[in-house]
């Protein structure tokens, strides 16, 4: 958890609340999708991180494909806006938070793939027809948006 989000749940408590992020899609040339998987984790999932005060959606994309993946785009294409149900995340504290996600395509790729030394990730492209396992909110936005982007 954040600092800001820590912060957050010092004063309001157990409530639920409405966070936003910017989750991204990076294809390589065959159209596989690049996913990530943290260490000790058995999904995979889409690069993505909540938006920090201050920041836009775009910029949040940004920030997390870099940190995520090494990757720099030279731009972010929103793709989707998407809410509802369905993106709730119930975390291990009992805090509840419905997500608003902005579904970014990272276009014109400066870098490669670059892992910090200790990372704790894993990364692979992935056909979108033979997906991992993938983490729950991952799921239902890859389900909202593949004959978006094929």
């Amino acid at each position: 958890m954040s600092v800001y989000h820590r912060d957050v749940r010092q004063y309001i408590g157990k409530r639920t609340t409405v966070g936003v992020k910017a989750a991204v899609i990076v294809q390589n040339g065959d159209g596989e999708i690049l996913l990530l998987k943290r260490q000790g984790k058995e999904e995979w999932g889409l690069p993505i991180g909540s938006m920090k005060p201050g920041e836009s959606m775009e910029d949040a994309a940004s920030r997390e494909l870099w940190e995520e993946s090494g990757l720099i785009a030279d731009d972010m294409r929103l793709i989707d806006l998407l809410s509802g149900p369905q993106y709730l995340k119930k975390n291990s504290g009992g805090d509840e938070v419905y997500y608003v996600i902005g579904v970014y395509a990272a276009i014109g790729l400066r870098s490669a793939i670059e892992l910090p030394f200790e990372s704790e990730l894993s990364l692979k492209y992935y056909d979108l027809e033979k997906l991992p396992i993938m983490e729950p909110i991952s799921v239902h936005l890859m389900e909202k948006i593949k004959k978006q982007i094929r």
